[in-house]
């Protein structure tokens, strides 16, 4: 367990929970059969699933079950099999994230239900007053906003890949971009098959992670109309910026 987590277990079900939220969380979240808490908002995701959740003492949180995705999901949708449970992995790789200075929502705790043949949940803090990257740009207007945006989450991108962090799903609904009172700030989600490195990554991991992302913006923005040659250029221009300040 990574320090300030508790590994609390009723068989055949297991927990990792924030230290402070054992007693709060603890019997919700080792209940035989999982169900939502009253009043949970469904949010509109990749695979479907997550919901916002108000916890005990009002946390606000996001709940996401474990869902199958590719060819497999069409006869298996939520059961995994594995002796490293990928919530418990995820929580751990994403509690190191932050630990290197990666702006990540925070993970409240991990159920898994069963052992080799397992089902999972992920509970995260809320990112509060955010929107997916795509929305956020489609917000703004056309112009230097938008170009200034687009610069914003290249020296983020820039800034995981320094952290060694390689994610495994780097896509424009994974970068949200929250409004505080200093400026926006993207927050990177979903940590599900991320890789650790020891060091900041290589040539090859960051060309795989970008590649991916162009990919995501191809398929949500095929005309170009929110994000075209002008904020990839500001995008890019802002990664390499960043990358050689790094060092890397």
């Amino acid at each position: 367990m990574p320090a300030g987590y508790v590994l609390l277990a009723a068989p055949p079900v297991r927990a990792a929970v924030r230290a402070d939220l054992a007693d709060a969380l603890g019997p919700w979240l080792l209940a035989p059969t999982f169900a939502l808490p009253a009043a949970a908002e469904p949010i509109a995701t990749g695979r479907g699933g997550a919901h916002r959740v108000t916890l005990p003492g009002g946390v606000r949180a996001v709940v996401r079950p474990y869902r199958r995705g590719g060819l497999v999901a069409r006869l298996v949708h939520e059961t995994y099999l594995g002796i490293r449970p990928r919530p418990l992995r995820e929580l751990a790789v994403t509690v190191e994230a932050r630990r290197r200075g990666v702006a990540t929502a925070e993970v409240l705790a991990a159920r898994v239900e069963g052992r080799l043949a397992y089902r999972g949940v992920l509970v995260t803090a809320e990112v509060p007053d955010a929107a997916p990257l795509l929305d956020a740009l489609r917000a703004l207007a056309r112009g230097e906003a938008r170009r200034a945006l687009a610069a914003r989450a290249g020296a983020a991108v820039a800034g995981l890949h320094d952290a060694g962090v390689a994610h495994a799903d780097l896509n424009l609904n994974n970068i949200l971009v929250q409004r505080t009172a200093e400026g926006v700030v993207p927050v990177f989600v979903d940590f599900d098959r991320a890789r650790l490195a020891p060091s900041p990554l290589g040539t090859a991991g960051r060309r795989r992670n970008l590649r991916r992302l162009a990919r995501s913006l191809a398929k949500l923005d095929p005309s170009g109309t929110v994000a075209g040659a002008d904020e990839a250029r500001a995008f890019h221009a802002a990664y390499e910026t960043a990358r050689r300040a790094c060092g890397s």
